[in-house]
């Protein structure tokens, strides 16, 4: 089983469907890597990591708390060790740039080798998933997410096949038509309440 699951927002009715999938009864053994987008260092976590770590705990799933913004190897061996990630929301550049001056690129690639393993990234998690996030750059998302790290390279990790607009709404909608025109890949939107899951 190889899943991929991308969302908007753990919005209540999401997270209720989505569970299921990310934390699958074909998995005998589930490890749980939860990887916050900026990294450990941020006030958010105390508020969000507690849900994550406790439905994993209700699940009968290992939790690894991935912190992308450390070049510690543990890091990259917890991501080894785990069979189901999750990405969360963010500053998509601050994530693909840690991610990847961390090497913790490579291991999210590696972990596409097993057998089995569900990958889900919502928002910026899920944009990284993709070839590129191009979209979430000042020209195309109004300078909702700021490039405060100088990211020159917006190649994502190619995961999937197509590009996202997470938290999507029909005000976007012209934006997203212009964008599409241009872009070489098939342009994904995901609304708030709504997700994607690919199987290969």
């Amino acid at each position: 089983m190889k899943r991929y699951v991308l969302f908007s927002m753990p919005m209540p009715e999401v997270i209720r469907k989505i569970t299921p999938l990310l934390f699958p009864k074909e998995l005998a053994r589930k490890v749980f890597a939860y990887m916050p987008s900026d990294g450990s260092d941020t006030e958010s976590n105390e508020k969000y990591t507690p849900f994550w770590e406790i439905l994993a705990k209700d699940l009968d799933a290992k939790f690894n708390f991935i912190d992308n913004s450390s070049s510690d190897d543990s890091e990259k061996e917890k991501l080894r060790e785990s069979n189901i990630l999750l990405i969360t929301g963010g500053n998509t550049f601050t994530l693909l740039n840690n991610i990847r001056s961390n090497e913790l690129d490579k291991e999210i690639i590696k972990m596409t080798n097993k057998d089995d393993f569900v990958i889900a990234g919502f928002s910026a998690g899920a944009a990284i998933l993709t070839p590129t996030i191009n979209i979430v750059t000042k020209e195309w998302s109004y300078g909702k997410d700021s490039n405060n790290v100088g990211l020159d390279n917006l190649a994502g990790l190619n995961l999937v096949d197509f590009e996202v607009l997470p938290h999507y709404t029909e005000t976007d909608e012209e934006s997203l038509e212009k964008y599409s025109k241009q872009s070489k890949y098939d342009v994904e939107p995901i609304p708030d309440d709504f997700y994607i899951v690919i199987e290969s």
